[in-house]
């Protein structure tokens, strides 16, 4: 594979319409981006998705990642086309596993159905106070780690036996954050003994489990003082926590994925393009540019010439590059699409709703 491509495995690209017009075409082409991550401006219907995912998949030589952000509750980008999937704040009112493993297995059902092969899902952030304006309002599993690791985990082993791969978000842990990485960049000054007997807590025992084991992770936009000091760096920029706390101590094996680099955490002191090359040399397997086609194309052209001149090194992309197709090889094919397997899926959801609503 020629080293341009190689750089666009690395890439995880949105989209900017519900048909994958000549502009998106001409980007997957040109890049042949690792995966597409679609949001709520590609999404229509159920045919209109499952239209576009295989448009997707025609358009890239190598089978792509095709994810999205399926949470359930205040994060439902297919409440469209399905009932309203349950909420994590839902799940942790129950603290019925059982009920968690079975959303994850509709939920796996009801994206493979759309053609989709990733989930960006479960949150394992822990809340530490759910009024915080950080943007994971309703979207805890719990406040304590061993709630948060059973219920995500029971979630994360329905979902995967269903055939999707679940991606943990957002390490190493957003919930003591006090702003939205979408409008600036957080700081949590947790201890470092704090960090990782309790808010790293459940990544780590779902990265040793067997039925349930966690094989990708989001690395989150916020500044860590206990890993990286007082001068401000996005975790999913530091190599002190990507590479020295995510791969050599904490011996993950997975898939590093950035959450998305177009977030103005990120976008306030950097170019998305160097982002880039700062998230891959801290040691991410791939990086996210849900924005625009350009912008994605500019991180693309970056990314590519920072390789030829060996600011990226061969043995960084060869790293990334094998961990990329070890995930891959664990895809699962789309199921085929009917109106009844949807009207099916839809009863099933609303079913699960009503019973963690009459639970709590």
């Amino acid at each position: 594979m020629k080293l341009e491509h190689r750089m666009g495995q690395l890439l995880i690209v949105g989209l900017p319409g519900p048909q994958l017009d000549s502009v998106a075409k001409e980007l997957l082409e040109t890049v042949q981006p690792g995966g597409v991550i679609l949001t709520g401006r590609n999404i229509e219907s159920a045919e209109q998705l499952s239209e576009l995912t295989s448009a997707i998949r025609s358009s890239v030589i190598v089978p792509p990642l095709i994810a999205l952000d399926q949470e359930g509750g205040p994060v439902d980008r297919l409440k469209g086309i399905y009932s309203a999937t349950p909420s994590p704040d839902l799940l942790r009112a129950s603290k019925d596993a059982s009920a968690a493993a079975r959303l994850g297995e509709v939920t796996a059902e009801a994206l493979r159905i759309l053609g989709f092969n990733v989930n960006l899902a479960p949150v394992i952030d822990i809340a530490v106070d759910d009024s915080a304006p950080n943007g994971l309002q309703g979207r805890y599993l719990g406040s304590a780690s061993a709630e948060v690791a059973r219920l995500s985990g029971a979630y994360l082993e329905g979902l995967q036996h269903g055939g999707i791969v679940g991606v943990g978000k957002h390490f190493p842990g957003l919930g003591g954050a006090a702003v939205d990485p979408h409008f600036a960049l957080p700081q949590i000054d947790t201890p470092r003994e704090q960090m990782l007997n309790q808010v790293i807590q459940p990544y780590t025992e779902l990265f040793s489990k067997i039925n349930a084991r966690l094989n990708a992770v989001l690395i989150g936009h916020a500044h860590y003082t206990a890993f990286d000091g007082h001068a401000p760096l996005p975790a999913s920029l530091s190599r002190n926590i990507v590479t020295g706390l995510l791969r050599e101590e904490l011996d993950f094996k997975g898939l590093a994925i950035t959450d998305d680099l177009q977030m103005e955490a990120i976008t306030s002191t950097r170019t998305t393009a160097d982002a880039a090359i700062a998230a891959v040399d801290a040691g991410n397997d791939m990086v996210m540019i849900a924005g625009t086609p350009d912008a994605a194309a500019g991180a693309w052209e970056a990314m590519t010439r920072a390789a030829q001149e060996g600011r990226i090194s061969r043995q960084r992309i060869s790293k990334s590059f094998d961990n990329i197709a070890r995930v891959k090889s664990m895809l699962s094919p789309p199921h085929a699409l009917s109106e009844s397997s949807i009207d099916r899926l839809r009863d099933r959801i609303a079913e699960l709703n009503v019973a963690l609503q009459q639970s709590r």
